[in-house]
C-alpha cells in the first residue's frame, strides 16, 4: 500500500513539473510561429503575451477563440492580415460598427486602450500576430506608430 502511494504521489509530483509557465511557454513558441522571429521580436512575443493575458484575454479569450457570435477569434484569423496596417490604431482608439471576420459578421464594439504606448501595442500584435496559426511576423514600433498616424 505504501508502495501504491508513494507511485500516486511521484506520479501527481512530475505531472506538477510538466506544467510549469516556464515549459509551457516553451510548448506554446514552439507550437506557434513565434519560433522564427528573431530575438528582440521574441521578446516582443514574451512581453506581449503577458499584456495579452491581462488586457484582451477577457473579451478575445485566453486561447484567442473570441467569444461566440459577439467577439471575434483570433486563431488563423484573415481579418489580422488583411488589416495589418490597421491593427495598432483598432488596439489603442477601440472599433464600432460592424466586421467581418473568417466570414462571420461581428458589430460588438471593441473599447479603445489609450494608456498602451506605441511599444506594448507593439509587443501585444508580435504575440498575436505569431500565435493560434498565425504567421505575421514581427510588428515593430515603427510599424506601430505609422499605423496610428493613418486617417
Amino acid at each position: 500500500m505504501k508502495k501504491l502511494l508513494l507511485t500516486i504521489s511521484l506520479l501527481i509530483f512530475f505531472s506538477a513539473l510538466a506544467c510549469t509557465p516556464e515549459r509551457q511557454e516553451k510548448e506554446i513558441i514552439q507550437n506557434t510561429a513565434a519560433s522564427s522571429l528573431n530575438q528582440k521580436e521574441t521578446q516582443y512575443y514574451s512581453n506581449g503575451r503577458k499584456l495579452y493575458r491581462t488586457i484582451c484575454a477577457n473579451c478575445h479569450m485566453e486561447n484567442g477563440s473570441g467569444l461566440g457570435r459577439l467577439i471575434p477569434p483570433l486563431v488563423q484569423s484573415n481579418y489580422l492580415v488583411d488589416n495589418r496596417t490597421d491593427l495598432s490604431r483598432i488596439i489603442k482608439y477601440g472599433l464600432s460598427g460592424p466586421i467581418r471576420v473568417d466570414g462571420e459578421d461581428y458589430n460588438q464594439p471593441m473599447p479603445a486602450n489609450p494608456g498602451l504606448t506605441d511599444l506594448e501595442i507593439a509587443m501585444i500584435l508580435t504575440y498575436v500576430g505569431n500565435t493560434w496559426g498565425n504567421n505575421m511576423g514581427g510588428f515593430t514600433l515603427e510599424e506601430v506608430q505609422q499605423g496610428l498616424s493613418v486617417n
